[in-house]
């Protein structure tokens, strides 16, 4: 691989207070109720040798919640931090790399600690 290392990390976001920070859309430019994507329950950064990074935000169901591209892997971890806040529950863990999937990993790793949110 040249270039810049392969990112892919992922963060918990735990119970939000306060009213939601960002919305997040499929695809459409006028924000309405029933087409906002539900909210995220982990965040996850991909970036390769390309120029970028994208953000992208799972339930633990395995529901699309929205992403984001970003000029930096910093810059997509301050936009998590930004939108969540303290509900981002830190620090990031990277994706192992046996783990083809980082996508399904994502969502599968929030299911398995949110389940059980408090006896960790």
């Amino acid at each position: 691989m040249t270039g810049t290392a392969r990112t892919r990390s992922v963060a918990l976001i735990g119970a939000a207070t306060g009213e939601r920070k960002a919305a997040h859309t499929g695809g459409h430019q006028i924000i309405q109720d029933d087409k906002l994507l539900p909210v995220a329950d982990v965040v996850l950064i991909i970036a390769d040798d390309d120029p970028g990074a994208m953000l992208f935000r799972y339930t633990t169901h395995g529901d699309f919640a929205g992403d984001t591209w970003h000029p930096t892997v910093e810059a997509a971890r301050e936009q998590a931090e930004d939108e969540y806040g303290e509900a981002l529950l830190l620090p990031w863990m990277d994706v192992p790399d046996e783990i083809k999937d980082a996508h399904g990993f994502a969502w599968q790793y929030a299911l398995e600690r949110l389940n059980d949110r408090g006896k960790w």
